[in-house]
């Protein structure tokens, strides 16, 4: 009689582990690329998310091209961070986690700006840590 190989968590490549965090891991690339493509509009298009005449070119601390700048890094960690999620990497996740973190409080300083743009990147981001963080019924043992 042949043995049917296990197929126990050991086994099993990581993305197949948890769809969820295949998931994540692609959302967390997508909220990397639109965060960095807001940063190059902010730092290529000073007059693009001024609202008001008098709101003038700051945005709470900082200007709009410092802005700009933040939300380029933050999108390029993070873009670095889904291929570690993708590939399994378990500190990519824990990274994943921070940056769609920081990125929620990124977007509620932009909410004043771009509403319903900012609710979108905020759920994507929501999403990406529910999808980190969700343990798999399927697979025994911590994930995070």
């Amino acid at each position: 009689m042949e043995s049917q190989p296990s197929t126990t968590p050991r086994n099993v490549p990581p993305m197949e582990r948890s769809h969820w965090v295949a998931f994540a891991g692609i959302l967390l690339m997508l909220s990397g690329l639109f965060n960095i493509i807001d940063g190059f509009v902010a730092v290529l298009d000073h007059g693009y998310y001024e609202t008001t005449a008098n709101h003038g070119n700051r945005l709470l601390i900082f200007n709009y091209t410092a802005w700009g700048w933040i939300f380029v890094v933050l999108g390029i960690v993070q873009v670095l961070a889904s291929l570690g999620v993708l590939l399994g990497v378990r500190a990519a996740r824990l990274t994943g986690i921070a940056l769609a973190g920081i990125a929620l409080i990124c977007q509620l300083i932009f909410m004043s700006t771009f509403p319903y743009w900012s609710l979108f990147i905020m759920a994507v981001n929501i999403l990406v840590i529910y999808g980190l963080v969700v343990e798999p019924r399927h697979v025994q043992g911590m994930r995070v």
